[in-house]
């Protein structure tokens, strides 16, 4: 396994960042490909509205592609993910962080201390995200948020509606690595 791994580094070292960007974008790896995930991943909740997005951009940092740990395997659930694999998800903050996380990545160097420790944090419904957005008010120039692939397959843990945490409507991931999330689009709501 540890030599498939160091394979799969070298061969990701020597590609192209677009092809990298591509797979681990899976199956969203166009603007319409986005957006329906971006609906998919909201449903029906009373009293919570539907967010659109206003643009999106693809975000191709070439260290931070190069670096990702995959885990075996890929699931849009992040369920299915959980301790064994990758999943998508929504990474939400305050505007003035934006520019910073968009040039270096997700990092644990300005990571904050949250319900599941110090780490580096993403949710399956954006919704859970906005809130992240609108923490310190919202910028003048709207709420803006990530897609990020994580890699759930270890040192990660999860709050939900399932868990004793008390996040009772949505669930979120943390993850402890620099190397478990990876920066794929960002997007700006309506």
């Amino acid at each position: 396994l540890d030599c498939l791994k160091k394979e799969e580094a070298q061969r990701r070292a020597r590609a192209p960042e677009q092809l990298v960007w591509s797979e681990l974008a899976d199956r969203c790896d166009t603007e319409s490909a986005l957006s329906a995930f971006f609906r998919q991943r909201q449903p029906s909740i009373s009293g919570q509205p539907e967010l659109k997005i206003a643009s999106a951009t693809k975000i191709m940092n070439a260290t931070r592609l190069r670096t990702f740990a995959r885990g075996s395997t890929f699931s849009f659930n992040p369920i299915d993910a959980e301790r064994a694999g990758d999943t998508l998800l929504f990474h939400g903050c305050p505007q003035d962080a934006v520019a910073n996380i968009q040039a270096e990545g997700l990092s644990m160097r300005f990571a904050a201390q949250g319900m599941l420790g110090k780490g580096l944090y993403g949710a399956p419904d954006p919704r859970k995200s906005l809130g992240y957005c609108q923490k310190n008010g919202s910028g003048s120039h709207g709420n803006f948020m990530f897609v990020c692939r994580f890699n759930l397959s270890s040192q990660m843990a999860h709050a939900g509606p399932s868990t004793p945490h008390r996040n009772s409507l949505f669930d979120e991931y943390c993850v402890y690595n620099n190397e478990h999330a990876v920066i794929l689009w960002m997007i700006k709501l309506q």
